[in-house]
């Protein structure tokens, strides 16, 4: 009520649902009858000014609604009400694909983050991480102050550099100057994404000289197959499949090439092997034995 002689200390209050709250209400007039607290639970009842306090041990109502009153000697009533915000965190917050399964590379997923049992909503802010990226966040605008579940969805696009890659979210409750010092949130487990995707060889080279009776699987070290499900690899030389256990001789040099496949697809490479003799080099000499 407008100009009412009542003040209260404190007027606003942010509390978790369960724990303690006493708000004292006082007046600074001298013609007061009586004041007090009405309240569906921990009222006062008439009592003498200046001050009355409402508290109560165990708050366990969503939308608390107590006010102060005076009454004054001449019998006027006025009437003032506090702002009482009740919070809960989350029972659980989690990521999922929505049973899709594994991802392929190339094509759009939804990601879903599940908040359980928050209140009160409007004040929940949900931000999705990449790795340690920050890449979206979401607030809400429900007016319910009790309970609710709230949901949060990223669409992701699925390079392979995706596969091993952990998503997670957080569900951050903001209640202003009034509550915590520190905002309440609780994190999503880690989701790692699984992305399948068609093979390639990496880090192969151009062309490599090798030494006559080398084995040609030491020779091809360097060259690394990748792809999701891991890939089999098959060298073939002149179009015969390579036995790689056979030492390469002068006659084995040129283009090797390599098939790379898994259940995505399949991928070559080649590569230019110069096979070189290993002779005698100059000022080399031998002793023979009689």
């Amino acid at each position: 009520m407008a100009g009412c002689s009542l003040t209260l200390t404190p007027s606003e209050t942010v509390v978790k649902f369960g724990d303690p709250v006493s708000i004292n209400c006082s007046t600074s007039v001298t013609d007061v009858d009586g004041m007090g607290w009405e309240a569906p639970f921990g009222g006062t009842g008439f009592e003498r000014p200046p001050v009355v306090t409402w508290r109560v041990e165990k708050l366990e109502e969503w939308s608390p609604s107590p006010f102060c009153y005076v009454t004054l000697v001449d019998g006027s009533q006025c009437t003032v009400n506090p702002v009482i915000t009740v919070y809960k965190t989350p029972d659980s917050v989690s990521v999922s694909d929505m049973g899709r399964g594994p991802m392929v590379e190339g094509r759009e997923y939804d990601l879903k983050c599940d908040v359980i049992s928050v209140a009160p909503v409007q004040n929940l802010t949900v931000t999705w991480y990449r790795g340690n990226e920050t890449v979206l966040t979401q607030m809400f605008n429900d007016s319910t102050m009790t309970p609710v579940n709230a949901s949060s969805t990223l669409r992701i696009s699925t390079p392979r550099d995706y596969n091993g890659l952990t998503f997670r979210c957080e569900a951050e409750l903001h209640l202003g100057p009034k509550g915590p010092k520190f905002s309440p949130n609780v994190t999503s487990p880690p989701y790692t994404a699984v992305v399948l995707y068609k093979p390639f060889m990496e880090s192969c080279p151009d062309h490599i000289t090798v030494v006559e009776n080398a084995a040609f699987s030491k020779s091809i070290l360097s060259c690394q197959a990748d792809g999701n499900p891991p890939p089999t690899v098959q060298w073939f030389y002149k179009e015969k499949l390579l036995n790689s256990s056979k030492p390469l001789t002068r006659t084995d040099s040129g283009k090797y090439t390599a098939i790379v496949e898994n259940s995505r697809g399949r991928s070559n490479t080649s590569v230019h092997i110069t096979v070189e003799c290993e002779c005698i080099r100059p000022g080399s000499f031998y002793i023979l034995a009689e």
